[in-house]
């Protein structure tokens, strides 16, 4: 699969042209998982962005009401972003993440990415808003799920 193909159809490069998409290919790596491999651990440290190829993921957290269960929180499909929170504030892993299916990921690390953003401050903006837009679309989801009970 072509990295920047892959990129153009996440919603992180919405907003950046052909050049931009190769120069930002250049930070990005790639990484082919099999089924059922837990891609991140809740707890560890990390600070890699992945964007979902082509695949499936589970993001599960620890269960507060039965402690040593896992509990699924979503299911991430094709072209979607997960580790964002990571790379903006270099914690641990909120949550941990495992493959549903034969999957195929773009990664970056913090490093790289904030290096980058910093060289090329209009694919950065750009970016940063592509990322606040789907931070602020995940937070809504999650208050009408609370709202209305989901969790």
């Amino acid at each position: 699969m072509n990295n920047i193909n892959a990129l153009r159809r996440s919603e992180l490069c919405n907003g950046l042209n052909d050049n931009e998409l190769e120069m930002l290919a250049t930070i990005f790596h790639s990484r082919q998982v099999n089924r059922n491999e837990i891609i991140l651990k809740e707890g560890e440290p990390s600070n890699d962005l992945y964007i979902i190829a082509r695949g499936r993921v589970k993001v599960v957290m620890t269960s507060s009401a039965n402690p040593g269960d896992m509990e699924k929180i979503v299911t991430l499909r094709d072209n979607e972003i997960y580790g964002e929170f990571a790379l903006l504030d270099g914690s641990t892993r909120s949550a941990s993440v495992i493959t549903e299916e034969d999957s195929f990921f773009l990664y970056t690390d913090y490093l790289d990415f904030h290096r980058f953003m910093e060289e090329n401050e209009h694919i950065g903006f750009i970016i940063m808003k592509n990322l606040a837009k789907i931070l602020t679309a995940k937070l809504r989801k999650t208050n009408f799920e609370m709202r209305n009970g989901a969790h």
